[in-house]
């Protein structure tokens, strides 16, 4: 089948276009600009350009004879412009899903990909938004299944980069020493990871199952971990013995403040501050019994992303 899919000079979306494209389908990506190196497959037919923001942007053209949708855009940092929440996430799969229906593909998959953690009552932003989005796809008519992924990790991954920042000099702009390692709060809320191949199998298998049709998958990887475990997981694979020093979230919160307002891409947001106060995991076997993968535990991703 055609898919389209979108973001797909992104991260996931780059790791998507290079699995569906393994399983036989033929894929055009959408994204904003055309991706470069290792993001850039041989095989995929790319439309740079897009703002899912912008319901200008989105043609015809771009869903001719397409038989499912893919839909990985989001941000979890709100910029300027077009770059909010409410405008990528909401109003951009409101854009996108008006275009596949104009278009005529009403019977065609719809995939897309929120996060555990949303909701309407959710304290940051981001998880309410990307639960409103859900609620589009869910009204939008087309056969749509849902996944709700932990942290998605891999080597060229935007995470891993943060966490190494994070590591090496405290996730501050400029790269100088810095002797601990900033913790916020506690560090015993829990994440999930999943690799981002593991995710990537879920979907191109949920395109062909019928059983998949109106459901929502979390998903996540073989085991839990704590911040603090996620942070030293990190530290010992890159080789960084530094101690861990935890700071009191509302401390945080006043310096992510200042950070936003004089800063393009902060180290942290207050938004992000907000959904560290819940766990970030699931008990859903569906990985498993679903889709039939048996998901990486997080060392073994750190020893796929380091190779030792």
């Amino acid at each position: 089948m055609k898919v389209l899919v979108t973001g797909a000079s992104g991260f996931v979306g780059s790791h998507m276009a290079e699995a569906l494209l393994k399983a036989g389908h033929s894929v055009r990506g959408l994204s904003r600009q055309m991706p470069e190196g290792e993001r850039r497959k041989p095989g995929v037919e790319y439309i740079p350009d897009l703002d899912i923001a912008l319901s200008s942007t989105l043609t015809s053209q771009m869903f001719h004879e397409v038989d499912a949708i893919v839909h990985l855009v989001g941000i979890i940092q709100q910029g300027t412009g077009n770059q909010t929440f409410q405008r990528v996430h909401v109003d951009g799969t409101q854009n996108l899903v008006d275009a596949a229906t104009d278009s005529g593909i009403t019977s065609g998959r719809f995939v897309y990909m929120s996060a555990i953690g949303s909701s309407p009552d959710s304290p940051a932003e981001y998880s309410r938004t990307k639960y409103a989005a859900e609620q589009v796809v869910m009204k939008s008519g087309f056969p749509y299944t849902i996944f709700r992924p932990s942290l998605v990790l891999g080597r060229d991954g935007e995470f891993v980069k943060q966490m190494e920042d994070l590591v090496k000099h405290g996730g501050l702009p400029i790269p100088l020493p810095f002797p601990f390692i900033p913790v916020p709060g506690p560090g015993l809320n829990k994440f999930q990871p999943i690799d981002v191949d593991d995710l990537c199998a879920c979907v191109v298998r949920c395109l062909n199952d019928r059983r998949t049709v109106g459901k929502v998958y979390e998903v996540g990887g073989a085991t839990q971990v704590t911040f603090n475990l996620l942070l030293e997981g990190f530290a010992g694979r890159m080789g960084v013995k530094k101690p861990l020093l935890h700071a009191p979230i509302p401390a945080l919160g006043v310096a992510a403040t200042v950070m936003e307002a004089l800063m393009p891409k902060p180290p942290v947001t207050r938004d992000q501050l907000a959904n560290l106060g819940r766990d970030n995991v699931t008990n859903s076997r569906a990985i498993e019994e679903v889709f039939g993968i048996n998901p990486l535990a997080f060392p073994q991703i750190l020893t796929k992303i380091y190779g030792n």
